[in-house]
């Protein structure tokens, strides 16, 4: 089975993506950015479904749309799974197609997300939405301080995920691969003042932009 999981709204794509990875025992993952002609069938062809378990499959990230690059038959046993961050015109042969486009309902959790997967567009729509909705600020700044300390501590290995769903597991480990030490604690340290200016008078929908803007370059 192909599964294509694509559109510009990375940050529901990226989720559904974390969820049917769960479904899998074993997952190798090809960048599809550097994906040549011919490179996906070797990488096929090289896989010795011993190593595999009966739930298996192989993930291209960043595809680039080109389908001439994906073998019409794939080995048996195996599911291929083909994530991009933007809209791909579906092949002709017959595959899953889960689009993301529009942006789904904001939530504090979403926009936490949207920041941490360093997706300035979604965190902007997301922060904006919820303050339009007057969804408490010390919520919002709530949510994003655990979350920033969660990604955290999986860059420390100090993760203590007893209480954790696999899936929030999965996705912080995603989210750490993004972020260096240095930038979570400044990200942390940002937030701190942001909390500070908002007490001090700031107006909310303009302290939470600049920080989404600033800590996504960090």
């Amino acid at each position: 089975m192909i599964y294509l999981i694509h559109g510009t709204n990375t940050v529901d794509s990226r989720r559904y993506l974390i969820a049917l990875k769960q479904n899998y025992e074993n997952i190798e993952i090809i960048n599809g950015k550097k994906l040549k002609a011919d490179d996906l069938a070797k990488n096929f062809s090289q896989i010795s479904h011993n190593l595999f378990g009966k739930n298996s499959a192989i993930l291209i990230e960043y595809f680039n749309g080109d389908w001439k690059l994906v073998p019409e038959k794939l080995p048996k046993g195996l599911d291929l799974i083909i994530w991009a961050d933007e809209k791909l015109r579906p092949p002709k042969v017959n595959v899953k197609n889960f689009v993301f486009n529009r942006a789904a309902q904001a939530s504090t959790f979403k926009l936490a997300d949207a920041i941490l997967f360093k997706n300035e567009k979604e965190a902007q729509i997301s922060a904006s939405q919820l303050l339009a909705s007057k969804e408490p600020v010390e919520k919002i700044l709530g949510t994003l301080n655990r979350s920033f300390y969660l990604v955290y501590c999986e860059k420390e290995k100090s993760l203590k995920d007893d209480n954790l769903h696999s899936f929030v597991r999965e996705k912080i480990k995603e989210q750490a691969k993004m972020w260096s030490k240095s930038g979570l604690k400044k990200a942390l340290v940002h937030l701190l003042r942001v909390d500070l200016d908002i007490k001090e008078g700031l107006k909310a929908n303009l302290a939470l932009p600049l920080f989404i803007g600033r800590v996504i370059s960090f």
